[in-house]
């Protein structure tokens, strides 16, 4: 048997280290973008006993299932979890809490495991892997904590989210779980889980049972812009995608007699078309194009929720930096492999945000009563196309000086390259900055660094 040990100390109790690792939505949180991870089913717990099963992907439709199952457990202190059955000849990984001076936790990961007898050879390679994803696992958890510590005293809440299994939605039901609010998804198909709600907005079917008992109601639902040519049949999709269930949505709410504090709506900043030399805040007025008028219709179907007394806040967010989705997902690869440049001139600016910190900011919407209406979910920093090309080349350690030519791009996706790709989308977050939110990662270089692992 092998030893394995990985620790950091975190500025945190370690009680309440351990009840974030207790909680749903924490495996997730941990869980790195370089693995295809699947949870097939959980106990959902960490209590001795309890069970989980997993799905490690390997190419393509091709995985290895691994049942583990949880072992020694001392209330917050101490858990352990062993495989039953999977690709180790062993595995018992034990996760220690451990009272540090000045009320910090000092945390150990400690896994003892065999490989199978033909990969014994790639120990070392296997450890290497190990050391990063445990780097990477402390430090979210310390991040996550860091946010969720801004509002410990604040009372938790039940969060009803659409559009919960894409990119933003999982990560933001992980990361409103981990904080301890009870977070429920609405689905568009039969619920399959007690936590699921179910709707059909191109049906215009939403029951006023599926919203019960929730004091926030996350939307971030909407077809991609990016993913087909826009012709009059994809932009009545993407009007409907996201204009319709709004509309369906708050006029639900608006109709209820126990409503939701609150309605949170995703927008975009293509509110403002392109920006040029500006960054505006979240006063000026809208911009020209097609983006511009669809974000400013998304905007304005949530009117009957407000106009119920429902606090509404619509987040105009900008081009969302992880590794795992969106648009930095498609452009690791060419990048990894020396392949990437700037898009056009690369003059354009762009408004970028963390993932990191668009769950932080969405949580800071939640605990802020006095935050409604526009609220650009950018960073502070502005950024031109050729600064964000070679902030990611050094971070994937390759060079970036292939571009892509406009006349290029507008041939492959038409007049989505000049309103998505080529034109200016900065933005200011005046309103975030104003009511106490604080950026953790501000800055594109180490924003790239904590979301690129």
């Amino acid at each position: 048997m092998r030893t394995f040990s990985w620790q950091s100390t975190l500025p945190f109790p370690a009680g309440e280290v351990f009840a974030w690792h207790a909680r749903p939505g924490a495996f997730e949180r941990l869980s790195p973008p370089w693995r295809d991870v699947q949870v097939l089913r959980s106990s959902g717990s960490i209590a001795q006993g309890a069970e989980v099963m997993l799905r490690l992907g390997l190419l393509g439709p091709f995985g290895i299932q691994w049942l583990l199952r949880h072992g020694e457990y001392a209330q917050g202190e101490l858990f352990t979890d062993e495989q039953v059955r999977g690709p180790f000849g062993a595995w018992r990984h034990s996760h220690s809490f451990t009272a540090a001076p000045s009320g910090h936790c000092l945390m150990t990961d400690e896994i003892q495991y065999r490989l199978p007898l033909l990969a014994r050879p790639l120990s070392g390679i296997f450890e290497r892997d190990l050391a990063r994803l445990f780097a990477f696992r402390h430090r979210v958890l310390a991040a996550d904590l860091a946010l969720h510590g801004r509002w410990s005293l604040a009372p938790r809440k039940t969060i009803l989210i659409s559009g919960a299994s894409g990119f933003i939605g999982s990560a933001l039901s992980a990361f409103l779980s981990t904080a301890g609010h009870t977070v429920l998804h609405l689905v568009r198909r039969k619920p399959r889980a007690p936590h699921e709600r179910s709707w059909s907005p191109g049906e215009g079917s939403l029951l006023p049972e599926a919203l019960h008992g929730a004091d926030v109601v996350v939307h971030l639902g909407g077809e991609s812009i990016m993913a087909n040519r826009w012709s009059p049949s994809v932009r009545e999709r993407l009007v409907q995608s996201r204009v319709g269930s709004t509309q369906l949505l708050a006029s639900t709410i608006a109709a209820l007699p126990q409503k939701p504090e609150l309605l949170i709506v995703a927008s975009g900043v293509g509110f403002y078309g392109d920006t040029g030399s500006e960054a505006p805040d979240e006063e000026a007025p809208k911009g020209a194009g097609f983006l511009a008028d669809l974000a400013a219709q998304w905007e304005a179907a949530a009117a009957p929720a407000a106009d119920s007394g429902v606090r509404v806040a619509s987040l105009r967010i900008g081009t969302v930096l992880n590794a795992r989705g969106g648009a930095l997902k498609k452009m690791l690869p060419p990048f990894r492999l020396g392949l990437g440049g700037p898009l056009g001139p690369g003059t354009q600016r762009m408004g970028w945000i963390a993932l990191q910190d668009l769950l932080g900011l969405i949580e800071h919407v939640i605990h802020t009563p006095s935050l409604g209406g526009a609220v650009n979910a950018v960073a502070p920093q502005v950024i031109t196309n050729c600064e964000f090309v070679q902030a990611l080349a050094r971070r994937v350690g390759r060079c970036a000086f292939i571009p892509a030519p406009a006349p290029m791009l507008r041939a492959l996706f038409g007049e989505v390259a000049d309103a998505a790709l080529l034109s200016s989308s900065a933005a200011t977050p005046k309103r975030a900055l104003e009511s106490g939110y604080r950026f953790v990662l501000p800055a594109v270089s180490p924003a790239l660094e904590f979301e690129v692992p």
